[in-house]
């Protein structure tokens, strides 16, 4: 359902959401918000100067403008002018659809092409940092560090340097059954794309034992969404009872994901009360957030990342010393802290390049309570790592800096061979004994 609404209305309670409190806790963002938007919109209609500036100006469009407004774009481009004016890079508004594909995306129910993106500033375009398994871009051809520059097809091709960053992304997004046009550049090459979209499991961690030496696991995580701490046990179980001595937690190309998901892995490498995250709000306030036993609802999709008493630390002796982290300057976000936090407490060594160096948490409002589609997205606070300094604009440098080989740069990751990823080659010298 669509449901139509007044665009001064939607105005008001998009301005007075700016200016709430910035959350807490990543499980209490639906009730906490809405308690506190509705005072504000409550106590602010008609006598916020801004708001009444904005309703104004909305008004006289509506009875005056000899063209129609179309109430999405006037919303993506409200946000979009908050980005610049509060200085929000990932701030962003979601149509109903959009939304319903990123609820499901999280939760691993996966409907697109399959792959994993970043906003590449330099060139003013989209970069595909990973190509997921067994979707429709990897049979497509699709290869990390190909940068999207026009999205569409034909007639509706348009550059993404002057759409956006998250306007473009927009429109590479779609259900099942529904074609995706874009044109990638390769070098110096570009390719168009014409790609079937699909449903899909998303995988967020595989893993193998290493072909060149048994004695050490291979696990990649991907993403970290709510399939990811089911999967990483599935994972480590595995290769734990395959006779694997030795770990290697591949993180390269992960953008990062859900907090309750990296939470819920790391707490099985840490002890009991080991700080997990700090986070910060704009007043200053600080939360601190420890590893202890996790209970969702067993209804709650986050039921995935619940973790109890017995989970916790339960990989410990398997990995602390006898692991290593590869990273580089596409790992971001949630899985620098992951490889943060295994550096902070001597569990692994990190190997690879600086990554990327985001630290900021942003939080996704759904527009539902008020019975209006969509949701934004907002930075809420800026988050730390257990131990070590913030590295958000910085990034985390290795324990051994090794860049990957020329050669296998504009390589598929998932065609490079164990023998070949120098990178992989170096972490297992500096970890089996």
């Amino acid at each position: 359902m669509k449901k139509r609404f007044s665009i001064s209305a939607l105005l008001l309670f998009v301005a007075a959401a700016v200016l709430l409190t910035a959350m807490t806790s990543c499980a209490l963002i639906d009730s906490h918000y809405r308690e506190e938007a509705g005072s504000i919109i409550g106590d602010n209609q008609g006598s916020s100067k801004l708001s009444g500036k904005l309703e104004t100006i909305i008004e006289l469009f509506e009875t005056y403008s000899y063209y129609k407004i179309d109430e999405e774009v006037l919303c993506r481009a409200l946000v979009r002018g908050m980005e610049f004016s509060i200085n929000d890079r990932y701030a962003e508004y979601y149509d109903a659809e959009e939304y319903a594909l990123m609820t499901a995306e999280n939760q691993g129910e996966t409907q697109g092409i399959g792959v994993t993106v970043i906003e590449n500033a330099d060139h003013k375009c989209i970069e595909i940092i990973s190509v997921l398994p067994n979707s429709p871009a990897l049979a497509a051809g699709v290869e990390p560090g190909d940068l999207i520059i026009y999205v569409g097809g034909g007639e509706n091709k348009e550059k993404v340097s002057e759409l956006g960053y998250y306007a473009a992304l927009a429109k590479l997004q779609g259900l099942k059954g529904t074609v995706c046009e874009f044109t990638a550049l390769r070098g110096n090459e570009e390719i168009e794309f014409s790609i079937m979209r699909d449903t899909f499991t998303s995988e967020s961690v595989t893993y193998r034992v290493c072909a060149t030496e048994p004695k050490v696991g291979i696990v990649k995580i991907i993403q970290f969404d709510l399939t990811t701490p089911g999967q990483f046990c599935t994972a480590m179980d595995s290769l734990i009872a395959s006779g694997v001595e030795y770990f290697v937690f591949d993180v390269r190309y992960n953008g990062g994901g859900d907090l309750a998901s990296i939470t819920a892995v790391l707490s099985y490498m840490l002890e009991q009360n080991d700080v997990l995250i700090k986070t910060r709000d704009r007043s200053g306030s600080e939360v601190i957030t420890k590893v202890d036993e996790v209970k969702y609802a067993f209804t709650s999709p986050y039921a995935a990342c619940n973790v109890s008493k017995s989970e916790i630390g339960k990989y410990r002796d398997k990995v602390k010393g006898k692991s290593a982290v590869l990273a580089n300057e596409s790992t971001a976000s949630a899985a620098e802290l992951f490889t943060c936090a295994l550096m902070d407490y001597e569990i692994s060594e990190i190997v690879g390049t600086t990554t990327y160096g985001k630290g900021s948490m942003q939080s996704i409002f759904s527009l539902q309570y008020y019975g209006y589609d969509g949701a934004v997205k907002m930075t809420t606070k800026m988050y730390f790592p257990p131990l070590s300094d913030g590295y958000d604009g910085i990034g985390i440098k290795p324990d051994l800096e090794v860049k990957l080989d020329e050669a296998l740069k504009n390589k598929n990751i998932y065609k490079i061979t164990d023998e070949e990823d120098n990178q992989l080659q170096a972490a297992i010298s500096l970890i089996v004994k």
